[in-house]
């Protein structure tokens, strides 16, 4: 049986290996990404090791506790498209794990199937698209043999990506480019396997790690909204960048002053004050403009769009919140205008979504 403190070694290993191959994997990344995943995982694996050392009445007790603070925290701090993934695959994986003290090898591996199918469902991928899931699909397959076979598996589907096209993600752009690179995701997704593999093989009493305090201090989203009227459809600006997310809300407030104004906030940047997408700077918002009447989230791009699916997919939004296809500009003037003349969700994202048809010319 596995407890919490299995899955805490588990983490610590998974973090010292992104450590010891970050540099290999953000050269994996320069050709047919943006030179960033192995930075990126860097700092959310860090932030990770540190969140489960804190100790506290909140430090989690359970193996699905772990994952889900794990997977919280990578959402929170990566910034780029892994962080959803891979926040997905830990978050859904410890839901799947439920409260018990200790759970089983059986029950692990379910569990990590699971969360498998979350980030194959979040991603819209499949086995053979140049993704983490040619290597998560074959390793967790392979864990019902030995947690070692797993690592291996995982291992061989990271290199058989390097003849594929990718068919999704930005190395999807390169069409045949693509074609001769190892895809990082999936490099890194067999460094995660290999880091469960070497938790389970390892005896050791885990070296003490020292205590750090648990920042529990939950970013507020910028940009607050004028008075607001109650019953109206809350507004929340998803961007990479927190003064692009601000000014576009700025901009939607001011076009439809003039009366009963919605609640709108922008939530953009990481929590550092970084590119990239915050899931906390998300929450925070969403809860901050929801009067009952739904949540119509507009997002730029990448991980802004992944994130607020994952929070969607966990239900972990308020409920009626809804992710809107719309242009990032011109849907977010269209929504806050329709919102605050009280229209239902249903008709702020319709008005939202019919800004792709805007001509210039």
């Amino acid at each position: 049986m596995r407890d919490a403190d299995f899955f805490r070694r588990w983490m610590a290993a998974a973090a010292a290996a992104v450590e010891r191959e970050a540099a290999r994997l953000t050269e994996l990344d320069s050709p047919i990404g943006d030179a960033d995943h192995g930075s990126n995982l860097l700092r959310g694996f860090v932030a990770v090791r540190a969140a489960l050392s804190a100790e506290g009445p909140e430090s989690p007790q359970s193996p699905g506790a772990v994952l889900q603070l794990a997977g919280r925290t990578l959402i929170s701090t990566v910034g780029g498209a892994s962080g959803p993934l891979y926040g997905t695959l830990l978050r859904r994986t410890g839901k799947e794990l439920g409260e018990a003290a200790e759970v089983s090898d059986e029950a692990l591996r379910e569990a990590l199937h699971a969360g498998v199918g979350a980030v194959a469902r979040l991603g819209g991928a499949a086995p053979g698209d140049k993704t983490m899931l040619d290597a998560l699909v074959p390793g967790v397959a392979e864990l019902s043999t030995s947690y070692r076979a797993g690592a291996e598996a995982a291992e061989q589907g990271a290199q058989a990506t390097v003849p594929l096209l990718a068919r999704k993600g930005r190395a999807s752009y390169l069409g045949e480019r693509s074609i001769g690179h190892q895809d990082p995701g999936a490099t890194s997704s067999a460094l995660l396997l290999a880091a469960l593999a070497e938790a389970v093989e390892s005896s050791r009493t885990p070296a003490p790690v020292s205590s750090a305090s648990k920042d529990a201090e939950e970013t507020e989203a910028a940009g607050a909204a004028e008075p607001t009227k109650a019953g109206l459809v809350g507004i929340v600006l998803v961007s990479h960048s927190a003064a692009v997310a601000e000014a576009v809300a700025e901009l939607a407030r001011g076009l439809a002053s003039g009366g009963p104004m919605t609640a709108v906030a922008a939530a953009g940047g990481t929590a550092e004050g970084g590119l990239g997408t915050s899931a906390e700077r998300i929450l925070a918002a969403a809860r901050e403009v929801d009067r009952g009447a739904g949540v119509a989230l507009l997002a730029d791009l990448g991980s802004s769009v992944l994130t607020v699916k994952s929070l969607l997919a966990e239900g972990e939004l308020p409920p009626g919140s809804r992710l809107v296809d719309a242009p990032f500009l011109e849907g977010a003037v269209a929504a806050v205008v329709t919102a605050s003349a009280g229209a239902p969700l249903p008709v702020v994202e319709s008005t939202a979504t019919e800004a792709y048809t805007y001509r210039k010319t």
